[in-house]
């Protein structure tokens, strides 16, 4: 071989080392982090390749940006047959080891078999369903199922799987499959995942996926306004008048329900009373050919409720003594969430204990915390340290109760530490993309070049954490396509008809997820109740449980309990949390808490819906969209303005953030009027709020008080606001 061989046969050698880092590095980077697991697998098919390892972590580097565009750049560069097809076998092995693929990693393995014509059979599922999980999924379509699954056995997995299965195998029809779940953040998983577990997500997408509500169920039930109006006489009725319609109605019911097929009802163990009611006369109108599927797990009840002097009713109860011999009951049985021997031993013995335990005392509360306590890897007796966070930017960080999560979130941001809230009342707010794109936007047709051209100047523009650094959805092609799902125009979008949907009723694919952009997530344990994440740290303060006015639900405290030490799939901590004595809260929901050392002084929570004025924000003379460039967590301060009594918000350095709306004051108010010295009223400074992150507001072109706003934000409708929360210590003037 002459040496200008040699030298081309290594620099081939070298492109190809290279071309197959990067075909490694993009499938672990595929799904937004790197995984130990799939870490493991792409080192030892180093070795095999011959591939330093070196090369593969400098491929993981350039492959995070943009895993996509690096693989199927690559695909191009390997030719030979064996070559590719062991290649294919390891891509499909890093894929899959977590026992589910990712839309993203599926999205790799489908170019990968057109490139190269390899033959790869999948179908986005756990790479083997056990038996139980087989026979739910694979009922058929008239059967009427109830599901008992335990935390962590694949029941959203086996509910959506269900779903595609029925479409794609049973015949069908999306349209007329609806899945109902009492929380929105279990639709908003379900609706997340639904598409990944079948063949041809489009085959999916017209589901109706719906939440329980006493105003607006009747809507999300797939009626259309005329439907309303018809059956309802609107959309107002709740849900004991609509029950009295139904019986009143039913033959006009069993026709706006007879095109149903199947019917998929999650979290049934959290169904009681009117809601339960509703549900199993709905049940009694489908046709008998329609099909059912319920899944429970009577551990996880954490929302038991009967009203006053009535006894508490499951929807559970009444399902087996109305279907009686027509319901089959199924069991989940393994758990996929963990293999971590401690959390299994835990998730398998706390739950029995539940079941089987009728015990409710205290003593028998603090067993229960015992054994959580057994399988953390660390346990905090006394507060919250929020050192342990460190490292742990995608933790869940849990809370028995609302206040004490903000309390946490205050020493943080206090810290200027990066985090992310999750619980109930906090504003459900658009993603901060569609004010960075949409926003000075003229007219009312957009079209998709342009729309791209948008997407490019933005994401150049502004940091990952605004713009949306999630692979798949961040792509401009994707973001056109949602916006076209609802607001299609021919080939454009009306941006008109846009502003309209997202005004009044946004579709969660565009709410952002958590309260804040990043960092790890502090929330209560009823709102990440479905969640799951690698590190949980529980919070277990000596009150709970312990006081004697709760004997009462101890029962129901140790479901929740159960819960929050379930949501591990990795590692458990416990740390103290805090007690929080005498907290209570207001008739909007406000948590509050009277300071032990200041006679006029109380910690007073501050973010909650409504709290923001979204208009201050558009005002002339304000631009969020400068102080969306400063990092977050940052400090603003609330001084009352004399002439309006309204309190206009400025961050540490004088600059205007907007204003917070009469609500604050409102619960200010109630606050000082129950205090027995009357006369006391709202401080005329607030201190220690802080600025959380970035959404948008969107505005209905119609809308009148546009005309108040910025031109180009009256022109667009779109615009940045702050996410604002707090705990701030404030004093009551006399």
């Amino acid at each position: 071989m002459s040496a200008a061989d040699a030298a081309e046969a290594q620099r081939q050698a070298g492109v190809s080392e290279h071309v197959v880092a990067r075909l490694l590095a993009a499938m672990v980077m595929a799904d937004g982090h790197a995984d130990p697991a799939e870490i493991a697998i792409a080192h030892q098919a180093c070795g095999e390749f011959g591939l330093s390892v070196e090369v593969f972590e400098a491929a993981l580097e350039t492959a995070a940006s943009d895993p996509i565009g690096s693989f199927s750049e690559a695909l191009a560069h390997i030719g030979e047959p064996d070559r590719r097809e062991r290649l294919a076998s390891v891509l499909f092995e890093i894929a899959s080891v977590d026992e589910r693929l990712d839309r993203r990693e599926t999205q790799l393995l489908e170019a990968m078999r057109e490139a190269w014509g390899v033959s790869v059979s999948f179908l986005n599922k756990p790479i083997i369903w056990d038996d139980e999980q087989r026979q739910v999924i694979e009922a058929s379509r008239g059967s009427r199922l109830l599901v008992s699954a335990g935390p962590g056995m694949g029941k959203t997995a086996v509910a959506c799987s269900r779903v595609a299965h029925l479409v794609e195998r049973e015949n069908v029809a999306d349209t007329n499959i609806w899945l109902v779940s009492f929380t929105r953040s279990a639709i908003a998983e379900l609706k997340g995942r639904i598409g990944d577990f079948a063949e041809d997500p489009s085959n999916v997408f017209a589901v109706k996926i719906s939440t329980i509500d006493s105003h607006a169920w009747k809507i999300r039930y797939g009626f259309s306004a005329e439907q309303a109006e018809e059956l309802f006489g609107g959309f107002e009725t709740g849900i004991e008048s609509a029950l009295k319609l139904m019986d009143e109605r039913e033959e006009d019911f069993r026709d706006a329900f007879g095109d149903l097929e199947h019917l998929i009802i999650d979290e049934a163990q959290d169904i009681t009373g009117g809601r339960a009611r509703f549900l199993l006369k709905l049940i009694s109108l489908l046709p008998q050919r329609c099909g059912v599927t319920v899944f429970h797990d009577p551990a996880q009840a954490i929302y038991d409720y009967a009203a006053k002097g009535e006894e508490l009713f499951r929807f559970t109860d009444g399902l087996r003594e109305s279907l009686e011999g027509g319901l089959a009951e199924k069991q989940l049985k393994r758990i996929y969430r963990t293999d971590e021997p401690a959390l299994l031993k835990l998730y398998e013995d706390l739950r029995l204990d539940i079941l089987g335990n009728s015990d409710r005392s205290p003593e028998s509360f603090k067993a229960k915390a015992d054994l959580v306590k057994q399988a953390a890897v660390s346990v905090r007796d006394k507060g919250f340290d929020q050192s342990e966070l460190t490292g742990y930017d995608d933790a869940l960080v849990l809370f028995r109760k609302r206040i004490e999560v903000a309390q946490a979130s205050a020493f943080m941001a206090g810290s200027q530490i990066p985090h992310r809230l999750r619980m109930s009342g906090l504003p459900r707010m658009p993603l901060p993309w569609l004010a960075l794109v949409l926003g000075g936007t003229r007219g009312r047709m957009l079209s998709k070049p342009e729309f791209i051209d948008k997407c490019t100047a933005a994401r150049e523009a502004w940091s990952s954490d605004l713009y949306g650094e999630d692979i798949e959805s961040s792509r401009p092609e994707a973001r056109w396509d949602r916006l076209q799902r609802y607001a299609r125009a021919g080939g454009d979008v009306d941006l008109f008809k846009l502003r309209g949907r997202l005004s009044s009723a946004p579709p969660d694919e565009f709410i952002m997820p958590e309260f804040g952009h990043r960092g790890p997530i502090l929330g209560t344990i009823h709102a990440s109740k479905g969640r799951e994440a690698d590190h949980v740290v529980l919070q277990i303060n000596d009150n709970w449980g312990a006081r004697e006015r709760t004997r009462g639900d101890l029962g129901e405290e140790a479901r929740v309990l159960f819960v929050g030490a379930t949501r591990a799939k990795r590692s458990l901590a416990v740390q103290g949390g805090f007690a929080m004595p005498f907290a209570t809260e207001t008739k909007s929901c406000r948590g509050y808490r009277r300071s032990p050392k200041y006679k006029n002084g109380l910690q007073f929570q501050m973010g909650l819906q409504g709290d923001y004025d979204p208009w201050s924000a558009a005002a002339p003379g304000i631009s969020i969209e400068a102080l969306a460039r400063s990092a977050v967590p940052f400090k603003c301060s609330a001084f009352l303005e004399d002439e309006t009594y309204v309190y206009r918000l400025r961050s540490g350095d004088g600059a205007p953030v907007g204003a917070l709306s009469k609500n604050v004051n409102y619960d200010l108010f109630e606050i000082a009027n129950l205090d027995r010295k009357r006369g006391r009223k709202p401080p005329a400074k607030i201190d220690n709020i802080h600025v959380m992150g970035f959404g948008t507001m969107v505005a209905a072109a119609a809308e009148e008080r546009l005309k108040g706003v910025r031109p180009d934000a009256a022109e667009s409708g779109f615009w940045l606001v702050p996410q604002i929360a707090g705990l701030p210590m404030v004093f009551l003037a006399w």
